[in-house]
């Protein structure tokens, strides 16, 4: 030691020293202003920023939607695309009372999801633009936009549900007590069906019908505002389940009609009713499920009819007077068909656009006369038409024909040529296109930046920023690691991988895998994870690594490699977990003796078969799972695995209750008491079943809870409680 600064020390230049001094500077500020995650900035809304939510193109091209206000609530808001301009279009204080959120409603958790999950919109435009129509408070209420005037239609009238304009703007048709009214602006009232109650419901929706059909609403006007046309389900023979609230003094049960699979479904038929006499025709065939129903023009309605096997869909156009029908289309498929919102009528019914799977992959085929013609082809997969342009002939459509795991908006012709990317980059393109497809939203990210949204034209012109998501940057995240694994019977499989950013030389990390596991449902996007993701990137800055994986059924888009799921949910997911799990303690920094596995529905299902039929993981945590697949819902199950008195094999070699005998680890199991998707009733039987072996396990529930857990306090909780569970076993 000679008492003088580095920078005098003999042997070392000036120069040197001081670009040491210099680098050891900014490394020390560089290591100060990198955050370190933690649960609460996640969860608590920290990272997230404000954002625009029920984003409507008006009738006007202009672009509408809610934002958070600077007082708590939200304002409607107007964006002029020309100009950019923004202005509050309906106020906070207005709002409240006509267009309450769910959270300013007080609704409860049920109805709170069932308004979130299925995006249930709280305004309306008229066609001209001139009125809104407010929905969410159960009443009807109509401003008019010059006047700043609003009007209390139908007043004596309280919960109603679903109310939406006619196509000429002059009536407005509405749900109450189960059955179909109309109203018009003159405030005249008109009753269009009768005989609604509990278990007839007349253009309203059960249950499964949303959830696994993606039915978002049960009847629709006619374009000459003539005719309603609208799905009756009778849910007279449907099996109930009680939903108990335990938490008020006096508990009380919530009856929910659910089908199991084999019980019997509602039974559904097509009506439709005159607006002017009141008359009803009746469709003239039957099906198991009608999963769409849309208009072709004024004198024709289209109508989808699923068998129960979920392998034939027939298109039928049908005469609204009559109720007269005939075959347009048949799509059959030796697994399943997946419904969707494709349908584009061109000209009349027998000129239209429709995706289809028939090759093992989605695309876009023309139907001309009922003889179909492919606009794409390839190993690749069509998301969605997103708008057609008809007078140039183009079709705009997104796909991952240019990234595998990601998402671009293409056009292509009527005649197959001219196939074209429009966007560009690395990530996924979330596109919602003007009716008249000449601009669009897009939504961008990637898997390591939450990205933007910005409004752009179809033919490349302005480009408007819309939205920007609250960067990260600061928060030290690690690069996602992505790769696909090969199967020893040459199938791929998934693997995105978190680690570390430095890995210390001998030092054995605990490996933490998430999984889904159900067929054509990957966890591994080119897009922003969120939430979920910013947990994952906090677990490695807390020393674990992290691995998503898919399965073969996931791993490559298709249905050609879903339906390798095929009436064998389990086994064929569990099988490549294996070959991942081997891959990844093979790795030197990997700590296989300190393995969990966890996910949340399907992914809780794939977590108890894990922990009930493989030796892989040493821990297990399960959120809202399916334990036997006799306990799920009827469409979405028996669209992979066939109704159970047909292969009862199946169903036995899928359920984690048939294997507790080969229980090994801890598992922690975690359900809301109000599930009404996943019931609580499929952890209880597998506690009972653990419980009867003897074997330990651990448990949360989650009181008046559904199948996502909500709430500020409960979501911190539920997230402590997992992290602690992980800190606590893999040490």
């Amino acid at each position: 030691m000679t008492g003088k600064s580095t920078a005098e020390s003999p042997g070392m230049p000036r120069t040197t020293a001081a670009l040491l001094f210099l680098a050891f500077a900014l490394h020390t500020e560089a290591l100060a202003q990198t955050k370190r995650l933690t649960i609460e900035a996640i969860f608590g809304g920290e990272l997230s920023a404000p954002a625009p939510s029920e984003i409507r193109w008006a009738p006007d091209g202009a672009l509408s939607f809610f934002f958070p206000s600077s007082t708590e609530g939200r304002d409607l808001v107007i964006l002029d695309p020309a100009s950019g301009n923004r202005r509050i279009l309906v106020g906070t204080e207005v709002l409240r009372e006509a267009a309450p959120s769910p959270s300013e409603a007080g609704v409860d958790e049920r109805e709170y999801t069932r308004r979130t999950r299925f995006g249930v919109p709280d305004y309306h435009w008229s066609p001209d633009g001139t009125r809104l129509l407010f929905t969410s408070a159960g009443t009807i209420l109509v401003q008019e936009i010059a006047a700043q005037k609003t009007t209390h239609l139908a007043p004596g009238k309280r919960g109603v549900l679903d109310p939406k304009f006619s196509p000429d703007g002059r009536q407005i048709a509405f749900l109450y007590q189960h059955d179909l009214w109309v109203v018009a602006l003159s405030g005249e009232e008109k009753q269009l069906t009768f005989g609604g109650t509990d278990l007839i419901l007349h253009g309203e929706l059960d249950w499964v019908y949303p959830e696994e059909l993606g039915v978002r609403t049960g009847y629709h006007w006619s374009s000459d505002s003539t005719h309603i046309a609208f799905l009756e389900l009778d849910e007279t023979l449907v099996p109930t389940y009680p939903l108990v609230d335990e938490v008020s003094r006096q508990a009380t049960v919530d009856l929910q009609r659910y089908p199991k699979p084999g019980d019997p479904n509602p039974r559904v038929r097509v009506g439709f009713v005159s607006v002017v006499n009141g008359r009803t025709a009746w469709i003239d065939r039957a099906a198991e499920y009608v999963p769409r129903i849309q208009w072709v023009d004024q004198q024709t309605a289209a109508v989808q009819l699923l068998n129960r096997g979920q392998d034939e869909l027939e298109l039928v156009l049908v005469d609204p007077v009559s109720g007269r029908s005939r075959s347009a289309a048949i799509e059959t498929d030796p697994y399943w068909l997946n419904v969707n919102d494709d349908l584009t009528f061109l000209e009349g019914g027998d000129r239209f656009l429709w995706t289809s799977e028939r090759t093992g992959f989605r695309h876009i085929y023309l139907f001309e006369k009922g003889s179909p013609r492919a606009l794409t082809t390839g190993d690749w997969e069509v998301s969605e038409i997103e708008g057609v342009d008809r007078e140039r002939g183009l079709v705009y459509f997104t796909a991952n024909r240019d990234n595998p795991i990601g998402g671009d908006l293409y056009r292509v012709k009527l005649d197959g040529s001219g196939l074209e990317r429009l966007t560009d980059g690395r990530g996924t393109h979330v596109v919602d296109m003007n009716p008249g497809a000449t601009a669009y939203l897009d939504d961008f990210s990637t898997m390591d930046d939450p990205g933007r949204t910005v409004l752009r034209s179809v033919d490349g012109g302005r480009e408007l920023p819309f939205h920007e998501e609250k960067a990260v940057s600061d928060y030290d995240l690690v690069a996602p690691e992505y790769r696909l694994l090969d199967s020893p019977d040459g199938a791929k499989i998934g693997l995105l991988l978190l680690k570390p950013r430095e890995i210390e030389a001998g030092r054995k990390y605990p490996l933490v895998a998430y999984v889904y596991g159900m067929p054509g449902f990957a966890t591994i996007h080119d897009s922003w994870g969120g939430n979920r993701y910013l947990f994952h990137q906090f677990l490695v800055q807390q020393g674990f690594v992290v691995a998503q994986v898919d399965d073969r059924t996931s791993a490559i888009r298709g249905h050609k490699y879903a339906a390798l799921g095929d009436h064998n949910i389990g086994p064929v997911a569990v099988k490549d977990h294996e070959v991942a799990v081997e891959y990844l303690t093979s790795l030197p920094y990997i700590d296989s003796e300190h393995t969990a596995v966890w996910g949340w529905s399907g992914g809780g299902f794939t977590t108890t078969y894990h922990m009930t039929h493989t030796k892989l993981f040493q821990f297990g945590i399960a959120g809202a799972p399916v334990t036997d697949w006799h306990l799920y819902d009827s469409i979405y199950t028996e669209r992979y695995m066939g109704v159970p008195q047909d292969d009862p094999e199946a169903y036995a070699r899928t359920s984690s209750l048939e294997g507790v005998g080969n229980y090994s680890g801890r598992l922690l199991l975690i359900h809301g008491t109000h599930d009404d998707n996943v019931h609580p009733q499929n952890t209880t039987k597998l506690i009972d079943a653990l419980i009867k072996k003897r074997m330990q396990f651990d448990l949360m529930i989650y009181p008046g809870e559904t199948h996502g857990i909500r709430g500020t306090d409960e979501v911190i909780h539920l997230w402590t409680l997992v992290y602690e569970y992980m800190e606590r076993n893999l040490r």
